[in-house]
């Protein structure tokens, strides 16, 4: 068995009325809410003897990878897709997809997943004529693949969770249920994709910049740099190179050695300490870069007390 889930709480047929309070009226008529299934910490993992068929049909779904989730790959409307923790995954009626894992490895996501319909009809529309009928804005944009930070990795696993948590017991009022549905669409327009259409108002290379200055202790690399920021990693170090002279990574390396010096001449931290807290492999690399970019060995630099 390819899949199994830590928790699956519903699924349809499992006497859950559908939601007025969620549904939508369009040109078609009115289209009641109704929840397909949901899971969390849905497991796929890789096997090889199988090849993933994608598949589409009239629903939508929201797919988060957890922080448990392997770097891996799915199937997305006929072409593969990086998921990385934090990933999240919008489909709607007709989009195709497959969410097994492609390589070694397992994807662990939570999924909720519901459809719009009516006696005779299902809606088929897309994510962004959906969330202007909930919001009342026009031409809002959805995009299929978001990765979220950390922030907002921990305020959709909580939704999710407390979603989670009503629907073990579907005993009594179901507004609860379709107000915390509510609420994660409300947290995806306002607090995902309304936050990163005004982040993209700002200099991008900026945000860049940033996160490197909040990360460069960390092994970052050019590939999860242009995912992170929506560029190929060539034309990411092309421009960050070209806006601030020096490429993304080595400016990360400035920061850590600048870093160095500052922590060599003013702590009483050892030079493996520091090396460590930097976030290199070892002592040696941390010497042999520090010497490459300062031209004297740290042991050197502290006691000259430059």
């Amino acid at each position: 068995m390819i899949m199994n889930a830590e928790f699956e709480y519903f699924r349809a047929g499992q006497g859950m009325p559908d939601s007025q309070l969620l549904g939508v009226s369009g040109a078609d008529g009115f289209f009641f809410f109704r929840i397909q299934t949901f899971h969390m910490a849905e497991i796929h993992r890789y096997a090889p003897q199988r090849t993933p068929g994608s598949h589409a049909h009239n629903v939508f779904h929201i797919v988060f990878y957890t922080a448990d989730n392997d770097r891996n790959r799915i199937v997305l409307n006929g072409a593969e897709t990086e998921t990385l923790p934090g990933t999240l995954v919008m489909t709607a009626p007709g989009d195709s997809h497959s969410f097994q894992a492609l390589m070694p490895g397992k994807t662990v996501y939570h999924e909720l997943t519901f459809s719009l319909e009516n006696a005779s009809d299902v809606f088929c529309g897309d994510w962004n004529q959906l969330m202007t009928y909930y919001s009342g804005v026009d031409d809002v944009a959805i995009p299929a693949v978001t990765l979220l930070d950390e922030s907002g990795m921990a305020a959709l696993d909580k939704h999710f969770r407390h979603l989670g948590n009503l629907l073990k017991d579907l005993s009594g009022s179901m507004l609860p249920v379709f107000n915390d549905v509510m609420s994660m669409f409300e947290f995806l327009y306002s607090g995902v994709f309304m936050k990163k259409d005004l982040a993209r108002k700002v200099n991008a290379l900026d945000n860049v910049k940033i996160f490197i200055e909040k990360h460069f202790n960390e092994d970052l690399n050019l590939k999860d740099l242009g995912y992170r920021f929506f560029m190929s990693p060539e034309h990411l170090c092309r421009k960050f190179k070209d806006a601030y002279g020096v490429s993304p990574l080595k400016y990360a390396v400035e920061l850590k050695i600048s870093t160095a010096q500052n922590m060599l001449l003013h702590s009483e931290q050892s030079i493996k300490e520091i090396s460590d807290r930097l976030g290199f492999s070892d002592v040696y690399a941390f010497s042999k870069s520090f010497k490459k970019n300062t031209g004297i060995p740290p042991g050197q630099y502290r006691d000259s007390g430059n």
